[in-house]
């Protein structure tokens, strides 16, 4: 506590999968995944240069400078997904994905999804949405905004008190509960920062799931019992999510403003009852959340959806120890990010849903709820295993641990950490081969830019030498250049013979014969022997005599 401000920090611990977007995507071109692990790894352009070859990357480049259609699109993607093991050394910490994605992805990666009527190829894109994280450290992030946000509509809900409202917009009916609105805000006295990563890293943060849409009651088509709205049209996304898997793994904070230090402006403050402390903010979310919460868990599993581990773990905490906790407001419930459902985001009393029927059908208007869920599924076709999205548990300057939860959190999952410790040790190993190879393409590089170098000086050398030589000199050269060189003095005496050259240029030719035989040992201009080839040689060297 400060002289103006009663300071709490608040341990964040998500229950379920979360996902806050980041208005980002994962796409083939900037993630690849290892199938024998089953690991999402991201990288940026500089792991594209880092980790392949040359001659890869001409390959790339000659992709990449095609016509930019479909069909580029899906060489692109089969590109790197053909050399992905150059690309894990450099990318980011793996993220697990499911066998489900592994095999969506890997039918359609480098591939068409089929052809509309007009011939058109559709190309599987693959985007994985990713979660809201802090671009420096790569960690996940809750958003204050987003906490803040889940607070406020439960202290509206508590103000509204289930009434109903003719109210048409919602900014309306918030003057109406908070008795004005900017200086009378009780929001403008509260603070609220991002929750930031503060887990441990030897297991994953987040993991890849499927959001598949689920009836809410059983739906019969053609005598069939269908599930899933995945199932009827497909509909289904491919989101980054926090894992349920570390426990306090975000903090945070919540400042309110003492009051007493500006009561002089008591005009411009909110209405004695919306003086909100932390005792309220935990009262009033509980009371919103806690019920929302119970109820959900148990509609849910009465359609057999949810993950029974789970279901069991979350039924025995509550029993134990944590349902009393939240009774005492020493906790509180928060539900955050994509797929909350709309009756986590909207009043009791003045819930307007409209619901879409699909293509030919008039929606439905006002609804009182919804009626589907988004899951979180590891195939998408998943008719069971699936839990919520976005359940968070909020501890409010916790002393000690929760070490049920704690427990369950932390050590039930002990083959993730184990997986991370492979995924990593291969990471390594992998950006080792990658530097080793490195180091051979830049000694490679060196010599072929020294045998280049020394190329160039000689054939700058060269180039001076000719323009050193005399007209005649030059000539010789270029007569001589095509002919082999045990040939040049016969064929400079044969060009002799035929008068090319008179007076001092013969006499100069005749000299460079003379002593190109002299040495290579044919100059024998005074042989007295009987061996016919150099006798020959000495008739040759008389005619070169003869010019000279």
């Amino acid at each position: 506590m400060t002289h103006f401000l009663n300071h709490y920090t608040l341990k964040f611990t998500p229950l379920t999968p979360l996902h806050i977007g980041a208005d980002e995507s994962y796409e083939p071109g900037n993630y690849v995944i290892d199938d024998e692990a089953g690991a999402l790894y991201s990288y940026d352009t500089q792991a594209v240069l880092a980790g392949l070859t040359d001659s890869d990357r001409k390959q790339l480049l000659s992709i990449v400078s095609g016509k930019p259609d479909d069909e580029m699109i899906t060489k692109v993607q089969d590109f790197f997904h053909s050399h992905r093991e150059k690309l894990l050394a450099f990318a980011n910490q793996p993220v697990p994905v499911t066998k489900g994605l592994l095999r969506h992805y890997l039918n359609r990666i480098g591939k068409t999804a089929n052809r509309e009527s007009n011939g058109r190829r559709v190309i599987n894109k693959l985007e994985i949405d990713r979660c809201f994280y802090n671009p420096v450290t790569g960690h996940p992030v809750l958003p204050g905004s987003s906490i803040k946000g889940a607070i406020r509509t439960a202290m509206l809900d508590a103000e509204n008190q289930g009434k109903s409202t003719n109210h048409r917009k919602h900014g309306d009916l918030q003057k109406e509960l908070l008795h004005g609105s900017f200086d009378t805000d009780p929001f403008r006295l509260i603070s609220l920062g991002d929750a930031n990563w503060q887990g441990v890293n030897s297991k994953p943060v987040c993991e890849v799931k499927f959001a598949i849409n689920c009836k809410r009651e059983p739906v019969v088509k053609d005598g069939k019992l269908l599930e899933s709205q995945a199932e009827i049209k497909g509909l289904y996304q491919l989101l980054e999510c926090i894992a349920p898997n570390h426990y306090q793994g975000f903090s945070g904070s919540i400042n309110f403003l003492d009051t007493q230090s500006i009561k002089q402006h008591a005009s411009k403050l909110p209405k004695q009852n919306l003086l909100w402390t932390i005792k309220d903010v935990a009262e009033k979310c509980n009371a919103f959340y806690m019920h929302l919460f119970i109820n959900e868990i148990a509609a849910m599993k009465k359609r057999n959806y949810l993950e029974t581990d789970w279901t069991q773990k979350i039924e025995s905490l509550l029993a134990d120890g944590l349902l009393k906790r939240l009774d005492a407001n020493e906790a509180f419930l928060l539900r955050l990010g994509r797929h909350s459902g709309a009756e986590a985001l909207t009043l009791d009393g003045v819930r307007k849903i409209k619901i879409m029927q699909g293509r030919d059908k008039p929606p439905i208007n006002n609804a009182k709820k919804p009626i589907t869920w988004w899951l979180a599924a590891d195939d998408v076709g998943s008719k069971q295993g699936m839990l919520p999205f976005g359940w968070v548990l909020v501890e409010i300057d916790p002393q000690t641990p929760d070490t049920q939860l704690q427990n369950w959190l932390e050590n039930g999952n002990a083959e993730l950490s184990q997986w991370m410790q492979t995924q990593l040790a291969k990471q390594n190993q992998l950006k080792k081969q990658a530097e080793m190879r490195q180091s051979q393409e830049l000694a490679r590089l060196l010599i072929e830019q020294e045998q280049a170098e020394a190329a160039r000086l000689k054939s700058e050398a060269e180039k001076q030498r000719l323009e050193s030589l005399s007209p005649l000199e030059q000539e010789i050269e270029t007569l001589l250049k095509s002919i082999p060189q045990q040939e040049h003095d016969t064929r400079l005496l044969q060009e002799l013979e035929k008068d090319r050259w008179q007076g001092d240029d013969s006499r100069i030719v005749a000299l460079k014969i003379k002593t190109l035989m002299e040495q290579s040992g044919k100059w024998l201009p005074g042989f007295t022997g009987e061996n016919k080839q150099k006798a020959k040689l000495k008739e040759r060297s008389q005619k070169v005599l003869k010019f000279l």
